[in-house]
């Protein structure tokens, strides 16, 4: 079974869509799933769920490392009782912001694999990200998504040497995100040559819904019952197990 899973890819291809529904769908399981942002900016995490995380809570406590039990500093997702999640305070400003080193994102992240049956870290298409950084190095596996564009192919060249560097390739599985129609999926798998795990489909109203608080995994439209499935199918190759 995979202990740290890292959700990677290039800006706006759904990493974190992704990362949340995979988080709701290894809960189901009846794992303990712990589910920790790398957006040392914006608290997007707390969106998906529709919950706030308050200062002495979030990402910066837990990187700082007073408590040893970081497990305390998650927020609940408030919809699965195995589910909880790690990103910065709602009501964050800059003047909070805090040198993040790969030491203290090495730690954190180590600690926080104790605490969980499974730890997703939503990464950042910024390689100079710490905790996305720490969080593909210490990963079993690496699913890197892809919705198809030149921008998307342009993101996946650059990364190569960064992939070679870390020793990634032979962890990761790469997933395609089905296009809405402005780009060719043939022309992409030409273009990067890659194998691909698994196929997610479009969701149109993806948007609508998790800026409503509402994640993907959890509605009941057709769209969103095939991406269900799609989640629920890969939980079951990363883990094993029925889903409850």
């Amino acid at each position: 079974m995979s202990k740290i899973l890292t959700v990677w890819g290039g800006g706006h291809c759904g990493k974190t869509t992704f990362a949340v529904s995979l988080a709701f769908a290894l809960a189901n399981r009846g794992l303990l799933v712990g589910l920790v942002s790398s957006n040392l900016i914006y608290g997007e995490l707390q969106t998906f769920f529709g919950q706030a995380v308050p200062r002495e809570k979030g990402l910066f406590a837990a990187l700082r490392g007073e408590n040893p039990n970081p497990g305390e500093l998650f927020t609940s997702s408030g919809e699965n009782k195995n589910l909880f999640f790690l990103s910065v305070p709602t009501r964050y400003t800059g003047l909070l912001f805090e040198a993040v080193t790969l030491e203290k994102a090495e730690t954190l992240l180590n600690n926080a694999a104790l605490m969980f049956d499974v730890l997703i870290v939503d990464g950042s298409a910024q390689l100079a990200n710490p905790v996305s950084g720490v969080g593909l190095w210490l990963a079993d596996t690496v699913l890197t998504l892809h919705r198809p564009s030149v921008a998307a192919w342009l993101w996946q060249t650059g990364v190569t040497v960064f992939v070679r560097e870390l020793h990634l390739a032979e962890k990761q599985t790469h997933i395609l995100l089905s296009p809405n129609g402005s780009f060719d999926e043939k022309t992409y798998r030409d273009m990067t040559k890659l194998a691909f795990a698994g196929e997610l489909p479009y969701v149109r109203r993806a948007a609508e819904l998790e800026n409503a608080g509402t994640p993907l995994y959890l509605y009941r439209d057709r769209e969103c019952r095939r991406y269900r499935r799609t989640l629920d199918k890969l939980a079951g190759t990363l883990i094993g197990g029925e889903s409850s």
